[in-house]
């Protein structure tokens, strides 16, 4: 009897977990598309959107996945070493060049999205797009932006225009400095180079692309001496802390975007709604910045490539465009979405009710960089043969 009972119930029990997995739908791999971005990058909120537009124009199926990264050089890994089946990758300007030169990217599908179309992209961009991207092949620009200082005003009671700011000694115990490979050293060249750089016996494009040995062992002792300072090493929460003014941090290296994100209302990384914070100040010094582009590639190990490029068409869109710019805190180079923003900002007084004067000003040329900006501002490459030589100073740092 005993027995007898232990074979039904064995039946019961499978009869059971097999009607239940016979209701459970497994969706095939060519009906997902696996997108790999930085995090607070998209909002996740048009994938519904996206999955009845594509549905309307192949009459395909799709549903988006996402992951998330805080260092690009995780793309890097994930594509080279772990050959991950991402089907669309956002990295930065020189990891895509990078990623170009290893053959580890698809060519975007030109009959579905194309990035020379007439007036679809604003033209500076495009053509910041051919440093790392010469034939224009492989990536559609997503987000734009700087590399320059974030400083909380109602405490240094002043302006801040200089990298000094950050690798001199009025701040120390109240700085922070990315921990982020390529942003600390290229800050700390165009500190050390700022006498050069002045004088014009060097250019800003020079200072990015120097990897000799003595520039490396200048930037290691320049880095060296702010964490010797007691400067707070962050990438991405030191932008909360400072809004949230519970960090004694005066000024940070910080990305225009995430400097947006947060002086106006943001969501936190535990999805609470706050306040932006409207004493942060955003420069990108006198000596010069940075001006990146992030961009969305197909992974040579796509599974999905029809879906990827009506995702990168869906993006370009100027509604799409707008609502993950607003969501992200920084600006698309679709041109219908640039000048829409640009010309909302400028004619919202409302928005900048209350504000410090001139700080309507200082965020929009944060959010949309002047051509004299632009001007002073380098552009990252892949550092090729000189890479081991700054790993290995970032290694002694760390």
């Amino acid at each position: 009897m005993k027995k007898l009972i232990c074979v039904l119930l064995c039946v019961t029990i499978i009869a059971g977990l097999t009607a239940a997995f016979a209701g459970c739908k497994v969706t095939p791999r060519d009906e997902i598309l696996k997108i790999y971005v930085p995090g607070e990058y998209i909002d996740e909120s048009i994938f519904e959107e996206f999955s009845k537009w594509y549905n309307e124009q192949t009459g395909n199926n799709v549903i988006v996945q996402i992951d998330t990264f805080d260092d690009v050089e995780r793309v890097q890994l994930a594509v080279e070493a772990a050959k991950d089946d991402y089907d669309l990758l956002c990295p930065s300007d020189y990891m895509i060049e990078y990623l170009i030169k290893k053959d580890l990217l698809k060519k975007i599908d030109k009959s579905v999205i194309d990035i020379n179309e007439e007036g679809l992209f604003k033209s500076e961009y495009v053509e910041t797009s051919r440093e790392f991207d010469p034939t224009l092949e492989y990536s559609i620009p997503y987000m734009y932006g700087t590399l320059g200082i974030v400083y909380d005003r109602s405490k240094t009671g002043k302006a801040i225009t200089s990298w000094e700011a950050l690798f001199g000694n009025e701040y120390k115990g109240k700085r922070s400095i990315k921990d982020s490979i390529r942003d600390s050293y290229a800050a700390a060249c165009i500190y050390n180079a700022r006498n050069e750089l002045k004088a014009g016996t060097k250019t800003i494009q020079q200072v990015f692309e120097d990897t000799t040995p003595a520039t490396v062992s200048a930037a290691e002792a320049t880095l060296k001496s702010v964490i010797e300072g007691g400067a707070k090493w962050d990438v991405d929460n030191i932008k909360f802390e400072m809004a949230a003014n519970t960090s004694n941090v005066q000024v940070a290296m910080m990305w225009s975007c995430d400097a947006g994100y947060v002086m106006n209302n943001y969501e936190d990384d535990d999805g609470n709604e706050c306040e932006g914070n409207r004493n942060l100040w955003y420069v990108v010094p006198d000596e010069g910045g940075n001006v990146y582009i992030d961009a969305f590639v197909i992974s040579k190990y796509a599974k999905n490539v029809t879906a990827a490029n009506y995702f990168l068409k869906f993006l370009s869109t100027k509604e799409i465009a707008i609502q993950n710019s607003e969501f992200a805190g920084c600006i698309s180079p679709v041109k219908a979405a640039y000048d829409e923003l640009k010309e909302s900002y400028e004619n919202d007084d409302e928005m900048f009710e209350g504000t410090d004067d001139g700080w309507k000003e200082m965020f929009i040329e944060m959010m949309f960089p002047s051509q004299n900006t632009l001007a002073r501002c380098g552009r990252m490459k892949d550092f090729g043969e000189g890479k081991s030589g700054v790993d290995e100073m970032w290694s002694n740092l760390q």
